[in-house]
């Protein structure tokens, strides 16, 4: 929790000498906050000896900074025990009308910066700096597991986003902040429903069969997402990306950690903040289906070319054919038909908008912040949306000089309306299904060419299916910090989290072709309660020695209650609900409980402010796992050497930051089934004397052995800044074990069981990271910073059970092999036919027999497939691998300036390989064309001399090199439809005015920022599909690791484009 948090930071830099909230610039000598004071105090004794009486009033000018020496605009200047005040304008500067008391005090305030106070003597003529109150979102301090550390004594692998890039901009998740701009971090998009979070991966895959999602922590929470938080209530993210930052979570930091710590008030005047925006958003691009002249030139050519080589006569009537080779008469006048673009009926611009209030403050007692949020987002297709409702309160308190508590209650409240828009049979799918020449009547099921063709119509499913969910969370969380000595911090902290989750859904029989009305109803209950104590021990050792040490205790209990339902056979479909259907379909409950103990342990030892060495351990124990090894330690040891601070470079006033680091260390993932690891029962009928008999009967063979995956991370970097700190390169080089991975291990049929759940693998990821920040210009006027970030992550499998080399994964969408996780390759690898071209006249003899291997029935033009094992025959053998979802690398760009009012950001996201499987793009461009529409190219494909005639006049039909014959047989998994997801993409752009201080004194208002906005404005990329970052595998855990990659035509991306104000009071 942010508060404790601070604390814990609030102590630590309080055991630093020197340090202060702000400080004075005279000339180009900065004085700290603790020299001030006698320095004000001598002058004050010299100025009450020398100054005659003067009951007039006296003027004082001068300029606030921040510590970057970037002017504030804003800041409230005031007398204090007065009424007297005025504000600095866009320069930083201020002028006030005071007495000439010279023991009169002026202050400073301004929200997100520590108040400060000086006396007025010394004020005339000077600057003033204000340091961020929020001192871990800066660069100076970083937030880690259950404590804080100086950015520059970091010894692990840590990325931090400052929470101001949350609250100044229109970004409805979080995910949005962070894509794009750490490095080692992918987050990919792969759907563009509104409300639908995007996947988030550190480093790479570590799993196969168990999540390899990070853990989220927040406000000292754990948890497993962060879908609810409001991204205006975040003051910090951190990535903690290696072992020696992750370890201290133990089992679940395997797959990195991303810490959110939130707003917390601000001692002095309340503040107010007001934000919105609003907008419309749009499909960034339709997908080349063919129109009506194309679908029915295509349509004649493939039935005629078809009808052929059945031995048709061409020359008879349409109506003598037989029903599979006829086309309707019409189609041989297009003009007459209906021109429907499917995309443009299902899509649309849609609506978004956002409401925000914030309100803080504070005083000696304690500090408070209020915030309130309302955001609706209109989903492009049709009829879907998004609705979220946020409510914070985040409060601290002071009793006396040892205590302080604090609460923090946050609670959110979705609606998601989502008629199954993603996946295979999705109404993103019959978008592009849907012929040109199906008229439009959302309240039917659309009719083909003959009485027997019917189309999902998917604006009629759109309007009239129910696919409602809803969630209510409610997240408290509470510490008590003790402080019995100054160097001794002791804390507990308690969380509370619940969930409640309802989804309806009801596809009536008018928009289901040949199938009776389906209803399905669930509710999900997840009740989270975990406690956590700590001590912090920081004993004064001298000023060439720093020591922390932290020991604690945490325990975590999980219950899960699910209710699911759903049935057919309703009288009609003016009834959705369950009980007025006829034939229950489905009915259960389950329910899942698991629990956590944990002992963990943390010293870190800096001698003379450039050795650095830090140690940690964690000792879980879970339920989730065998009485075997219900127990594990997970510990990690790091160091840090700042070469910089040596005395052979102390002249060297250009380097800011020379630092080597190095750790090792292991985390673990518990992220399975809560009983994997007994024996689970489940019921089995049987024939006893001819009566049914039900009984109870093993589903699994238990495994008492069963732990978590373990992951052994390595981690060197380098941290190097110059020109005082304007310039700041970061790099790391890793390597990541992964063992004991949870696989199913063939066993003895003697057992009655196929195989056992076991840990047994070898998973490791490797790769580089790289993170330039510059500070380009840095002006009283304009400033303009840049960051760039570049990390590129190698995948490969080690090892799996003895005796087997690879894993095979059947696709989601029917039965054929498309996936292998196979040793020495990357998990999830796609595993089918790879083609060379198509089959030429050259490949046949006189007679047409094929003179190379072909699958039963290919003709002339089909694809041709590589007899990879060469036995002349073209089968499952010769699958093999064609590419994988892993990208080469991944880079981020971000760019702001800011010029007097004016500021001006973008930010840009690119991958560089990687592969898709377009199942979608397959199913369209298969060359059947019976029922769908088809991608444009296909008018473009092979075609036989032979069937040259059969080409409809006024039409360009002429082969493109590329794509086979309609006629014969293509087989539907090869790497035809595996394309490369190589991408740039134009993530945001932002342009924002910052009304000057002095228009706005009159109205008591701090500040007023208008901005423009547009976000996803343009992805380039040569990916044929609607979104590169597509994985529509569906279901999250095995199929979310093995099955990567896989886009079915889903969801697709939107660009947005917003106007939004920003308002302090």
């Amino acid at each position: 929790m942010l508060w404790g948090i601070s604390c814990c930071l609030l102590f630590f830099i309080g055991n630093l000498k020197g340090y202060a909230a702000s400080c004075l610039i005279f000339g180009q000598e900065t004085i700290r906050q603790d020299t001030i004071k006698k320095d004000v105090a001598r002058q004050d004794t010299a100025q009450r000896d020398t100054a005659a009486p003067d009951t007039a009033q006296r003027v004082v000018k001068g300029k606030v900074t921040d510590d970057k020496e970037i002017p504030l605009a804003g800041v409230t200047i005031g007398i204090k025990g007065s009424e007297i005040g005025t504000q600095s304008d866009e320069q930083g500067g201020f002028e006030i009308r005071s007495p000439t008391d010279s023991a009169a005090i002026l202050t400073f305030s301004m929200l997100g910066f520590e108040p400060f106070e000086m006396p007025l003597s010394v004020a005339d003529g000077q600057t003033v700096v204000l340091i961020p109150s929020e001192a871990e979102t800066l660069e100076e301090v970083v937030v880690i597991g259950y404590g804080t550390v100086q950015r520059e004594n970091l010894t692990g692998a840590v990325s931090s986003l400052e929470g101001q890039a949350f609250q100044n901009n229109a970004i409805t998740n979080t995910e949005e902040g962070i894509a794009g701009k750490i490095a080692g971090v992918r987050v990919s998009q792969s759907t563009g429903g509104p409300g639908k979070a995007a996947n988030i991966k550190i480093r790479g895959i570590n799993s196969i069969t168990a999540s390899s999602n990070p853990l989220y922590v927040i406000d000292g929470i754990q948890q497993d997402h962060m879908r609810n938080v409001n991204p205006r209530d975040i003051a910090s993210i951190e990535v903690l990306k290696d072992a020696a930052s992750a370890a201290i979570y133990g089992a679940r930091g395997g797959n990195g950690v991303i810490v959110i710590t939130t707003r917390e008030g601000a001692a002095g005047k309340t503040s107010v903040e007001f934000n919105s925006y609003a907008g419309y958003q749009q499909v960034d691009r339709f997908l080349p289906m063919m129109n009506t002249q194309e679908y029915t030139a295509y349509i004649r050519y493939l039935r005629d070319s078809r009808f052929q080589q059945a031995g048709g006569d061409l020359s008879l009537p349409l109506t003598s054919r037989p029903a599979e080779f006829q086309y309707p008469e019409s189609y041989l006048n297009p003009a007459s038909l209906p021109d429907n673009n499917w995309q443009d009926i299902v899509y649309h611009h849609a609506p978004m908008q956002n409401y925000a209030l914030t309100v803080s403050g504070g005083g000696e007692v304690g500090t408070f912040l209020l915030s309130g949020s309302y955001l609706r987002q209109d989903g492009v297709m049709r009829h879907t949306g998004f609705e979220r409702y946020n409510l914070r309160a985040n409060t601290s308190f002071n009793i006396g000089e040892k205590i302080r508590l604090g609460a923090n209650v946050a609670t959110s409240f979705n609606i998601m309306n989502d008629p199954e828009t993603d996946g295979k049979e999705s109404n993103a799918h019959y978008a592009l299904a849907m012929p040109p020449v199906v008229g439009i009547d959302e309240n039917t099921v659309a009719t083909g060419f003959s009485p027997a063709q019917t189309y999902v119509n998917p604006l009629a499913r759109l309007r009239e299916m129910t696919a409602r969910s809803k969630a209510n969370e409610i997240q408290l969380n509470s510490f008590a910090e003790y402080e019995p000595i100054e160097t001794l911090t002791l804390r507990t902290q308690l969380g509370y989290i619940f969930t409640h989750a309802a989804y309806n859904e009801f596809i009536p029989a008018n928009v289901n072709p040949g199938a009776q009305a389906v209803g399905y109803g669930s509710s999900t209950d997840n009740g989270t309660f975990s406690i956590q104590n700590t001590a912090t021990y920081r004993p004064y050792l001298g000023d060439d020695h720093m020591l922390e040490i932290l020991g604690g205790q945490q325990y975590e209990f999980i219950r899960q209650d699910i209710l699911a339902a759903s049935a057919d056979g309703y009288p009609n479909d003016l009834l959705p609900t369950l009980n007025n259907a006829n034939n229950p379909l489905l009915a259960s409950t389950t329910i899942g409980e698991s629990a956590t103990a944990s002992f963990f342990g943390r010293i870190q030892y800096q001698w003379l402010d450039r050795y650095l060495l830090s140690a940690s351990a964690r000792y879980d124990g879970s339920s989730r796992f065998g009485a075997n090894n219900k127990w594990g330690l997970f510990p990690a040891v790091s160091a840090g050497w700042k070469i910089n601070s040596e005395p052979f470079l102390s002249d060297v006033v250009w380097l800011s930051l020379l630092k080597i680091r190095g750790s090792i260390g292991k985390a673990g993932n518990d992220r399975i089934g809560n009983y994997e690891h007994i024996s689970l029962l489940g019921l089995q009928d049987y024939n006893l004397n001819g009566k049914r008999v039900i009984g109870l009967v093993p589903s699994n063979i238990a495994n008492e052995n069963l732990s978590w995956e373990t992951t052994l991370s390595r981690d060197i970097g380098l941290d190097f800044w110059l020109l005082d700190n304007r310039i700041q390169l970061t790099a790391d080089a890793y390597f990541n074990k992964t063992s004991d991975l949870l696989l199913n291990v063939p066993t003895s049929r003697i057992s009655g069981f196929s195989f056992m759940r076991s840990n047994i693998g070898e998973v490791t990821n490797k790769g580089i990271e790289l993170q330039l920040t510059t500070e380009n210009i840095k002006g009283e006027t304009f400033s303009w910073t840049t960051s760039l970030n570049f990390s590129k992550n190698n995948n490969r499998v080690r090892s799996l059970a003895p005796g087997i080399d690879e894993l095979i994964q059947l696709s989601t969408l029917n039965d054929f092999n498309a996936y292998a996780t196979i040793v020495g390759q990357p998990i999830g690898s796609f595993f089918m036919y790879q083609t060379d071209g198509v089959l030429l006249p050259e490949h046949f003899d006189a007679d047409g027999n094929a003179l190379v291997p072909i699958v039963n029935g290919q003709l002339e033009g089909n694809i041709r497939i590589v007899d990879r094992n060469g036995d002349g025959v073209i089968n499952e053998q010769d699958h093999t691998i064609v590419g994988n979802a892993q990208p080469d690398f991944l880079w981020g760009l971000s760019s702001r300036m800011s010029y007097k009012g004016f500021d001006f950001s973008f930010d840009i996201q690119g991958q560089q390989g990687g592969d898709l499987f377009y199942q979608g793009r397959r199913g369209f461009n298969n060359g059947l064309g019976e029922g769908t529409n088809q991608y444009r190219d296909w008018l473009h494909a092979y075609k036989p001399a032979r069937f040259a005639g059969n080409i409809p006049s006024g039409i360009d039909m002429s082969w493109d090199g590329v794509t086979p014959s309609v006629v014969g047989v293509n087989p539907a998994y090869n790497d035809t439809w595996v394309y490369d997801a190589t991408f740039v993409r134009i993530r945001n752009i932002t342009l924002g005015y910052n009304f000057a201080s002095s228009l706005l004194k009159k109205w008591d208002i701090s500040a007023i920022r208008l901005y423009i906005m547009a976000d996803n404005l343009h992805t380039f990329t040569r990916y044929p599909g609607s979104n590169p970052e597509a994985n529509n595998a569906g279901g999250g855990g095995t199929s979310e690791n093995t099955q990567p990659g896989t886009d079915y035509g889903g969801y697709p991306i939107s660009k947005r484009f917003t106007m939004g104000v920003n308002v302090s009071f």
